[in-house]
């Protein structure tokens, strides 16, 4: 009896993934809206502050404040939005180097295991300052810094869910938002 075996040419195209599930749809325009809404209150408590140092009577600490909080939240809640669209920092230059296609999904797979480890020991450090933050307030608005921390609580929390995607996900091909190429220039 003959065996045939069949080459597989490791430029064959992978299967493209099933659509992302309807939740994590909602979930990224919800955080989009909020990544919009604090760059609006960034450009407003800027301009406040800009505006104070010229025109005495429109001076007020608080927009210095309302500008510091909103680039946090800023910054935390694209978490999960840019671990979904593949907009983080990836694995991108060990992605190329790596020929197989298997290779790559090895890549993929420890990376976003990875990722889900520190994504979830970040929840769990945002829980601690939230658990510990309704004690201290802000120096101007006195909100209490519990509120605060939790925008990286669900930025976080949105990252281990979205890095928990990617590993279901890691068999796929996946192009990154941004080349090599894109960053040198």
């Amino acid at each position: 009896m003959r065996c045939l075996v069949a080459e597989v040419d490791s430029t064959e195209r992978a299967p493209s993934p099933p659509p992302e599930p309807a939740v994590l749809r909602w979930l990224s325009k919800f955080e989009l809206a909020l990544a919009v809404f604090f760059l609006a209150m960034i450009f407003i408590g800027v301009i406040w502050q800009v505006l104070g140092r010229y025109i005495g009577e429109v001076n007020w600490p608080g927009a210095g404040e309302i500008a510091r909080y909103s680039l946090m939240g800023l910054t935390f809640i694209v978490v999960g939005y840019l671990i979904g669209n593949n907009g983080q920092i990836t694995v991108a230059v060990i992605d190329s180097v790596v020929t197989s296609r298997r290779g790559r999904m090895v890549v993929r797979l420890v990376s976003s295991v990875l990722l889900t480890i520190v994504c979830v020991w970040l929840a769990w450090e945002a829980f601690s300052l939230v658990d510990g933050g309704f004690r201290r307030t802000t120096a101007v608005l006195q909100i209490p810094m519990g509120y605060l921390f939790l925008i990286p609580l669900l930025g976080f929390l949105s990252g281990t869910v979205r890095s928990v995607e990617r590993i279901v996900r890691a068999r796929y091909e996946q192009t990154d938002a941004i080349t090599i190429e894109d960053a040198e220039e």
